[in-house]
Parts: structure tokens; C-alpha cells; sequence
């Protein structure tokens, strides 16, 4: 798997470049050098473009060596593969700024949020999770992949469950080392959660191989997936995206709604937990 990353176009590192850098701002001291350097980066994005690797280094007030270090341990081949994906953070960025760009925000947000949550109750109790739950139980292991900055709310279930007596493991983009999910087989359930689709757009090239049965949650409904994933569960019917290729939108489903259909989920695991076949 770690071979592959630097190949794939949208690989889970790439994918990870603003989470990795605001790690780094918020877990280091002010003097250390890779704070430092992260700092710059993120005064700087939209110029970085046209910044060489000698003019970070001056203005850091580092060696080059050093800028090259730094890359390599957040997981880049060099500086200039490093720049190419400081696009999409801006994206990313744009994407933030458009989301609350709205001048009654207030009401905006509770409407949106009122839709959304009615959207995926009302889904998942036409669906059902009857599915996702027989496989939940047959399966040996579970773990969950998810981008770093939406991990919140499949932490939380992952202590949900485990209060029920069920222990599953959670995989983000920001993990140091994620080839154990090379050792999964048939008997285990892997799930990605991707609101956007996104994310698995990002892993698929590194899932190709990994013999688990897959499952993922997303609103993306492209075609692409249909032939990788045992399951797909959609998480609304209202928005339907589809998209084969990143595109950064951000609305109240990526803020809120893995939250909410993890609690919907959580609580039909309990019930079925209690009362075998009532999902």
C-alpha cells in the first residue's frame, strides 16, 4: 500500500496535506522547525505557487535540507509533488468560505439542518440497516476508514459500541501506518465513510487489492463505486451528488450527517443487540 501512495493522482496522503499541516501548527512548539516551516505553508497558500523551495527556506530561516525533511515526513516525494496538492487545500478553503457565505446564516443553518436530519431518518427507515447489521455480526473484524477531519463522529460510535460489548478500529488519513489493512480478508468488514465521495475517490487505487468485504456511506452516487463495494448505503435521498473525480463542496451532510446516521445506526445495532431480528 505505501508504494502506491505517491502514484495515485488523489492518494489518501495528498488527500490529507491541510490535516497534516494544522497537526503539526497545533502539536509542536513555535521554535520547533517543522512548526515553522507547516506555519509558512499555511500564512502563505495561495502565493506558494510561485515560492521556490530556496525562497521558503530564506524566509524560514532553514536549509533546504531541512524543507525537503519536512516534505518527505508528511508524505511527499519533494517539494514541487508537495506544491501540485496545495490546489485542492485552497479548494478546500473555498469550499468553507462559500458554505457560510449566507446573510441570514442563522435561519439558513436550522433549515438546512431540519431538511438534512429529515432526509436521513426518513432513508434509513426505508432502508433499513438489516443488512449492514448481519455483516456486522458474521464479520471477524471492523474497521472504519475515514478523512481525519470527519473522524469525530465514527469515533464516537467506535465507544458507542464498545459500551454495547463490540470493538471496532478506526483508520483515518492521518494514521502514520494504515497498511494493516493489507491483513484483512473475507471475513472482515471494512467501512469508508465519505460523505462527498471524496475520500474513497482518494483511497481507490489503494483499497483495489485488500480482500475484505467493503462497504461505504457516502451521497456520491457515481457509477465508479458500484463495482468495489459490497454495500453502498446512501445517506439521503434529497442530495445527490455524483461526481468520478474531487470536487470540494461543503454543506450541513459533511458537517452533520455521519453523526446522525451513526447514532440511527447505534441505536439499531442496540435494539437488534437486545431483541435478535428487530432492526
Amino acid at each position: 500500500m505505501d508504494s502506491q501512495i505517491s502514484k495515485n493522482e488523489y492518494s489518501i496522503i495528498r488527500f490529507n496535506l491541510l490535516t497534516s499541516l494544522l497537526a503539526i501548527l497545533n502539536q509542536n512548539d513555535e521554535d520547533d522547525t517543522s512548526f515553522v516551516i507547516a506555519n509558512y505553508i499555511l500564512n502563505n497558500l495561495k502565493d506558494m505557487e510561485k515560492r521556490s523551495i530556496y525562497k521558503v527556506a530564506e524566509d524560514c530561516f532553514v536549509s533546504r535540507s531541512s524543507i525537503q525533511r519536512f516534505v518527505k515526513e508528511i508524505g511527499y516525494e519533494n517539494y514541487t509533488q508537495m506544491k501540485q496538492s496545495l490546489a485542492e487545500v485552497i479548494s478546500h478553503e473555498e469550499a468553507l468560505l462559500d458554505y457560510t457565505d449566507h446573510t441570514d446564516f442563522s435561519n439558513y443553518i436550522l433549515e438546512s439542518i431540519s431538511t438534512m436530519a429529515q432526509d436521513i431518518t426518513e432513508t434509513a427507515k426505508k432502508n433499513g440497516f438489516k443488512n449492514l447489521l448481519d455483516r456486522f455480526t458474521r464479520a471477524k473484524s471492523i474497521v472504519i476508514l475515514v478523512a481525519e477531519d470527519s473522524s469525530h463522529a465514527c469515533k464516537l460510535f467506535q465507544q458507542q459500541l464498545l459500551a454495547a460489548g463490540k470493538l471496532i478500529r478506526i483508520a483515518t488519513s492521518a494514521g502514520s501506518n494504515i497498511s494493516f489493512l493489507n491483513t484483512l480478508d473475507r471475513d472482515d468488514l471494512l467501512i469508508v465513510c465519505s460523505v462527498t465521495g471524496n475520500f474513497a475517490l482518494a483511497v481507490t487505487d489503494q483499497l483495489k487489492d485488500i480482500n475484505a468485504t467493503k462497504c461505504l456511506i457516502t451521497l456520491n452516487r457515481t457509477t465508479v463505486f458500484l463495482g468495489q463495494y459490497s454495500i453502498i448505503y446512501y445517506l439521503g435521498d434529497k442530495i445527490k451528488p455524483s461526481s468520478r473525480s474531487i470536487r470540494m463542496f461543503k454543506n450541513v451532510y459533511t458537517n452533520y450527517g455521519l453523526s446522525l446516521f451513526f447514532d440511527l445506526l447505534f441505536h439499531a445495532y442496540f435494539r437488534s443487540s437486545i431483541s435478535p431480528g428487530k432492526v
